[in-house]
């Protein structure tokens, strides 16, 4: 359930959003003109999301329709063909052929582009220079949709921008810098007000926080004094402070479900019906959302995943015994009563039963000796103890030709810590995968992993043990049935990044006592201070992170909220992020091929 002031963003991003894309749509076709419009996949999600499809639907009688963008054709006519993407080079090959085909098809069809959120001069000139769009297409237009945030639940707002890391990291290309400090600009002057103190931590964290000065100058004054400001401090932070997190496997329900079958903008496939009483004529897969709408997902998404077997089963044994009061009423009252709580009782029965189904197939996997020694080792790993075992669960993996994906997850996250392999194993394990892999596939991507940091030879001591001991990131007396510590969402583990917020939560109001904590991570800092007032209570603190936060951390702030609650110290936690992140799919979004195959 959304709070008031969650509940206002929402729709403050969901009006600005409908107006802009009906706009567009207006400007691109006339109104007795068909069209069709094809969006990426987390464009797609993010829109029907916030219910911006439907609505822009209505009244457009020669919409043929909103649909997911795919290398394969809708053949279904349209006088014109609107595509929004991500601007990614990589794929522009994609949009082009897929372009093609429909016009060849539909050879009177006009075509427009809009890239989301913005279009990068790059983009445009590779479109017209290497492809000769312009020429092709006399009347094509290249624009942008200026779509660049969603609330996911209540005080998580994502840019679903899954492709920033590498843009970033990889390709070392900085317009997604821009496109958060015009995102943080826009949130400061139409929804939370001036920030009085904006720091950022880590090289891209800093540059995001010099940009965003220089934009407040060529604003001006007036964007501090228009709206109340709510939050008392803003902290940017670079995913690469901490790639550790990212490879350690998730144990929260949700976290799980995102590791097993990816979560998409709240959106997920499972490879099984849903439905208990399976038949012989069942889907084999199932689509759904999980969001707050469901309450079942609400209140256990965050658990270890070692205790909701128990919560479900106690949750289906209460709906139960509310069934068998039915027995019990006697007077026509009680049975209206009754009656009227009976339908929101079988969809509580009903989301019990589908959640039942997907822990059991979550634990079929879990309970799996494969599955409880990838977790002993990557706690191995953490811990910098057994390193021969370690080796030899690697070996073993790469023998049996295991995922490739999760040897390379494994590798990385065991040099990230160690700060590097030593050259006999590095060499060792290179020359295994290229036997079992092939040799282009493992030599792009060592290099790809090489050039963010995340896989490298030996080159001297590491600052992890360091870290680990100032902001215990390792809890060998953790209580997974009653957690008292964020160890719980990795099953003894906690985040580098997340204790980073936890200290910063609970010292935001000493300047020498932030500057400290920030000071123990390496990486650049910078900050801005604006001279406003913080008015109303409970004062908010505001999060955002540069390439993705996992389910599992989220959990962990929910955690520390909560527990900050019940001492007294309620403070209202705010999150932004590129996008909800896992170590596949990060590894997914820069290794230019499919690690599954």
């Amino acid at each position: 359930m959304f709070s008031q002031q969650n509940s206002n963003a929402h729709n403050i991003f969901c009006e600005r959003a409908l107006k802009d894309l009906n706009i567009l749509l207006g400007n691109a076709a006339p109104p007795d003109s068909k069209v069709i419009v094809f969006l990426d996949k987390n464009i797609y999600l993010a829109l029907e999301r916030m219910n911006i499809l439907a609505n822009a639907a209505i009244g457009r009688k020669n919409l043929v329709g909103f649909f997911r963008f795919q290398e394969n054709v809708d053949y279904l006519f349209a006088q014109y063909v609107i595509y929004f993407l991500t601007p990614d080079v990589e794929k522009l090959r994609t949009f082009v052929i897929h372009l093609l085909s429909y016009t060849h098809h539909f050879p009177k069809a006009v075509p427009h582009v809009y890239f989301v959120p913005q279009k990068p001069l790059m983009i445009e000139k590779i479109l017209e220079g290497d492809f000769k769009l312009k020429e092709t297409f006399s009347q094509l237009k290249i624009g942008e949709f200026d779509f660049d945030i969603i609330s996911l639940v209540e005080d998580l707002f994502s840019m679903e921008q899954p492709l920033v890391f590498k843009h970033l990291f990889i390709d070392r290309d900085t317009t997604s810098l821009k496109w958060i400090a015009r995102l943080l600009l826009k949130l400061q002057s139409s929804h939370f007000g001036a920030i009085p103190i904006i720091r950022g931590k880590g090289r891209n964290a800093a540059r995001v926080v010099n940009i965003l000065e220089r934009m407040q100058d060529e604003v001006g004054q007036e964007f501090l004094n228009n709206i109340p400001s709510e939050v008392e401090a803003l902290y940017i932070v670079d995913r690469t402070i901490d790639l550790v997190t990212p490879l350690m496997t998730q144990l929260t329900y949700e976290g799980l479900i995102d590791e097993f079958y990816d979560i998409s903008c709240g959106e997920v496939t499972f490879p099984f019906s849903l439905n208990e009483n399976v038949s012989s004529g069942s889907p084999s897969s199932q689509t759904v959302v999980l969001d707050s709408s469901d309450k079942v997902f609400s209140e256990i998404r965050d658990k270890n995943f070692v205790t909701v077997g128990s919560i479900l089963y106690q949750k289906s044994v209460w709906v139960k015994n509310h069934y068998e009061r039915r027995k019990e009423v006697r007077q026509l009252k009680e049975l209206k009563e009754f009656m009227k709580g009976l339908p929101e009782m079988q969809e509580y029965h009903r989301m019990i039963s589908q959640h039942t189904v997907i822990a059991s197939e979550i634990g079929k996997i879990t309970q799996g000796l494969e599955f409880r020694k990838r977790i002993q080792v990557e706690q191995y790993i953490i811990q910098q103890m057994n390193d021969k075992e370690v080796f030899e669960f690697i070996e073993d993996m790469i023998n049996r030709k295991e995922s490739f994906s999760y040897v390379l997850r494994i590798l990385s996250l065991y040099s990230l810590v160690n700060g590097g392999l030593r050259s006999k194993e590095y060499d060792f394990f290179k020359e295994s995968l290229m036997l079992s892999n092939g040799i282009p596939q493992v030599m792009n991507a060592f290099s790809t992993l090489e050039s963010c940091g995340a896989l490298t030879k030996y080159e001297g001591k590491t600052n992890y043990p360091l870290l680990r001991k100032k902001f215990r990131t390792w809890n060998a007396s953790l209580k997974e049935q009653q957690p008292d510590d964020i160890a719980y969402a990795y099953s003894g583990y906690s985040s580098l990044l997340i204790r980073l917020f936890e200290k910063l939560l609970l010292s935001v109001q000493s300047e020498s006592t932030v500057d400290n904590i920030l000071n123990l991570i390496p990486g650049e800092k910078s900050e801005i201070r604006n001279a406003v007032e913080v008015v109303g209570d409970p004062r908010a603190i505001m999060f955002f992170v540069i390439g993705g936060l996992t389910a599992a951390e989220l959990s962990s702030l929910r955690f520390i909220q909560t527990q900050m609650s019940n001492a007294g110290k309620y403070r209202r936690i705010i999150i932004v992020t590129t996008d909800i992140c896992s170590g596949k799919r990060l590894l997914a979004s820069i290794i230019p091929f499919d690690l599954e195959t």
